[in-house]
C-alpha cells in the first residue's frame, strides 16, 4: 500500500507526538501531550500514513514575522518535521513539508520559516539562513556596568501575585516589531510559555522576571555553592527591551544579582550593544555562532514589496528562471515580474536569505549562490538589501 499524505484527526494526536519525540530523542508524558494540544491547529499538520501507522509529520504555526522597516506579514512557522527511522530515504520529508508549504501558500502567507535541527537539510528545499544564534557567556565578577551609564533604578521583580502573561503579552508585541526576523506570539503560546517557565527545568529554577516600563528580562538560576565559594549560573531566557534605556537598566540589574559566577545566553543579537556598557567588554564571550531562522519566500512579489530598503534603487533579480524588479527605498517598495536583463541571478534559497536584511549579496556571490552583472551592481545590492540592525529572533518554534 502506498504511503498517503493526510491531515491528522484529533484521535491521531498522541501518535503524531510519538513520531516527533522518537525523531528528536525526547519523550512526553500523557499529561504533557494533552497540555500541548491547544497550541496546535491540526489543520496545519500533514502526516504520512503507511497503512494505519503515522510515519512522518510536518506542521506550521500561524505567526506574523517582522520585516525590515517594521512591517509585519503573515508567516507559516514550520515545525514538527520528523520521519520515522523505519521510513527514511523514501522522500517522505519532502512530501510532508511540501504539503505544509502548499497549505501555507493557500492561506495567503507569503513566507515559511523554520529552525533547522541539522544545518545541511533545508537549503535543498529553498530555505536560506537569515538569522544567527549567538551562544554567549559572561563572568560578572570580571566586569561591571559602567557607572556613567547607570540608570539608577527603574527595574523591579515581577511580584509573585502578578500575571506574567499580561506582562509578556503587552511588552512582546511592542518589542517584536523593532527588529526584522522576530515573530508574533499567540495567546496560547504566551500561556504555554508562562506555564513552562513557572516550573523548574532540570537543575534550573523557575523563571524570574525583571520588569521595566519599557521591557523585561527573564532568567533561570542554576545553583553551584562550590564548597563555600558560590558560583551560580544565570541562564538568560529572553530580554525584551523596547528602548535603549530599558536595555541598559535591565542589564545593569542582571549584572547585579548576587552569587552569580557566569551568565549564559542564547538571546543576544550579534550586534547587541552590551559590550559597550561594560567596564571590561572582553568578558562577554561569543562561544558559538550558529544558524538561526531559515526563510523560504513562497510569494516573492508580496514578501519583497512588504519590506523597506536602505537605499533608493531598482534591481532585477532572476530566480527559478523568472525575473523580478525590486524597486524600493526606506519608504516602501514594489516587486514586479519583468523581462529585462537581470542584475543578480541566484538560487531560491539565496533570495530567501536576503529577505530579513542580515545577509549581504556579496557574501552570497562569494559563496557561489549568486552572480552579479558587475561590481557596481553588487556594491549597490549590498547597500540596498542589508539593514543597519541585524535581524534576530528569540521565539523558538
Amino acid at each position: 500500500m502506498a504511503v498517503e499524505i493526510r491531515v491528522p484527526t484529533p484521535e491521531q494526536w498522541a501518535e503524531v507526538c510519538l513520531v516527533d519525540t522518537r525523531a528528536f530523542g525526547n519523550s512526553l508524558t500523557p499529561e504533557e501531550i494533552e497540555e500541548r494540544r491547544d497550541l496546535h491547529d491540526l489543520s496545519r499538520f500533514r502526516i504520512a500514513v503507511d497503512g494505519t501507522r503515522v510515519v512522518a509529520v510536518a506542521a506550521s504555526y500561524a505567526m506574523d514575522a517582522t520585516l525590515p522597516g517594521g512591517v509585519s506579514v503573515p508567516m507559516g512557522g514550520v515545525t514538527w518535521v520528523s520521519v520515522a527511522a523505519t521510513h527514511r530515504r523514501q522522500g517522505l520529508m519532502r512530501r510532508v513539508v511540501g504539503a505544509v508549504h502548499d497549505d501555507i501558500a493557500e492561506r495567503g502567507e507569503p513566507i515559511a520559516t523554520l529552525y533547522a535541527s541539522e544545518g545541511g537539510i533545508y537549503e535543498n528545499i529553498d530555505y536560506g539562513c537569515s538569522t544567527q544564534v549567538r551562544v554567549a557567556s559572561l563572568n560578572p565578577r570580571l566586569t561591571s556596568f559602567r557607572r556613567e551609564y547607570s540608570t539608577a533604578g527603574g527595574v523591579c521583580y515581577l511580584d509573585s501575585t502578578e500575571d506574567p502573561v499580561a506582562l509578556t503579552t503587552a511588552m512582546w508585541e511592542r518589542f517584536r516589531r523593532l527588529r526584522a526576523g522576530e515573530t508574533s506570539r499567540s495567546a496560547a503560546l504566551h500561556n504555554f510559555l508562562a506555564d513552562q517557565r513557572a516550573k523548574p527545568a532540570g537543575p534550573m529554577s523557575p523563571v524570574e522576571y525583571f520588569v521595566h516600563a519599557d521591557g523585561y528580562a527573564a532568567y533561570r538560576m542554576e545553583q553551584d555553592w562550590n564548597t563555600g565559594h558560590p558560583a551560580h549560573t544565570m541562564h538568560i531566557v529572553e530580554v525584551a527591551a523596547i528602548t535603549p534605556e530599558a536595555h541598559a537598566a535591565l542589564w545593569e540589574t542582571l549584572l547585579g544579582v548576587d552569587l552569580v559566577g557566569e551568565i549564559k545566553s542564547n538571546a543576544l543579537a550579534i550586534d547587541d550593544p552590551l559590550p559597550y556598557l561594560l567596564t571590561n567588554p572582553r568578558t562577554l564571550r561569543t562561544n558559538e555562532l550558529n544558524d538561526g531562522v531559515w526563510v523560504n519566500v513562497l510569494d516573492i512579489p508580496m514578501a519583497f514589496a512588504a519590506r523597506s530598503y536602505r537605499s533608493t534603487d531598482r534591481l532585477v533579480v532572476e530566480v527559478d528562471e523568472k525575473r523580478w524588479a525590486i524597486d524600493g527605498g526606506p519608504d516602501g517598495a514594489t516587486c514586479k515580474p519583468v523581462r529585462t536583463r537581470p542584475d543578480l541571478t541566484c538560487t531560491h534559497a539565496a533570495l530567501s536569505a536576503l529577505l530579513y536584511g542580515g545577509v549581504a549579496p556579496s557574501a552570497l556571490v562569494a559563496g557561489r549562490r549568486m552572480t552579479a552583472r558587475n561590481d557596481d551592481v553588487l556594491r549597490r545590492a549590498d547597500i540596498f538589501f542589508t539593514t543597519a540592525t541585524a535581524p534576530h529572533c528569540q521565539t523558538h518554534y
